[in-house]
């Protein structure tokens, strides 16, 4: 009776070591490259810039990264959007409206027209949960970390002619929190396509600059982005098949 008891729990305590072995087991290294095109979506704070700048651009996305399990992956990358321009009336006090633009008023209170300029860049690293329903289709989500900086100008038009005053935005590069979802399926053995959905903590990145010392409203004006997110569809490239 006892031996029959000792058995049980030998068995008990190996099931455990046994899972876990098959775990540790399952761990490779497996490279791939890949880019991915898209739309993203990066609206700005109403205290300037949510009408000043664009908030729709193009976004490609460049990655290296590697599956190492099962269900895991890593990967890093470079993201950048297109330089979306904008062309925008502000009223100074005409009609009542206060619209001042980083001091620019037209001497008769009309309306002056703005040119902008925006764009998004930065580098992020990855952690990817995987998860396959078959060998050629897996849904993966991923965490991660992104150090975006957006970048933007400025400049009014006074009769028909750009001013030389052009203001430039540059934002600090801060880190910030990325989260996704997404779905990859294989069509080869080597290579396969990706749809993804990612967000982006792009609140966080904001840029100061101070209107120029000789136009009226002179003082410090600030753009701040809002959370963005990323649909992208791309293609990648796997070095090793059927992994």
């Amino acid at each position: 009776m006892l031996a029959k008891y000792a058995k049980g729990v030998a068995l008990a305590a190996m099931l455990p070591l046994t899972a876990h072995a098959g775990f540790y087991d399952g761990f490779y290294f497996n490279p791939y490259a890949g880019a991915e095109l898209g739309w993203r979506h990066l609206p700005w704070e109403s205290a300037f810039g949510e009408r000043h700048f664009r908030e729709n651009f193009q976004n490609a996305n460049f990655v290296l990264g590697a599956k190492i399990h099962k269900y895991f992956a890593i990967e890093g990358g470079y993201q950048t959007t297109n330089r979306q321009d904008k062309q925008e009336y502000y009223f100074g006090d005409a009609l009542g409206i206060s619209e001042v633009v980083l001091g620019y008023k037209d001497g008769n209170n009309d309306a002056v027209l703005h040119i902008t300029q925006a764009e998004l860049r930065g580098w992020h690293l990855n952690l990817l949960g995987r998860y396959s329903f078959e060998q050629s289709l897996s849904l993966f989500a991923l965490v991660g970390v992104a150090w975006n900086r957006f970048y933007a100008s400025t400049a009014p038009v006074y009769a028909n002619t750009p001013a030389t005053l052009v203001k430039h935005f540059r934002s600090d590069e801060k880190p910030v929190l990325r989260l996704g979802l997404g779905v990859d399926k294989m069509i080869t053995s080597n290579f396969g396509t990706r749809l993804s959905f990612t967000w982006e903590e792009t609140s966080r990145l904001s840029a100061t600059v101070r209107a120029p010392d000789d136009v009226a409203e002179e003082g410090l004006f600030n753009a701040s982005s809002k959370d963005s997110y990323v649909v992208g569809l791309g293609f990648y490239y796997q070095l090793c098949p059927n992994r």
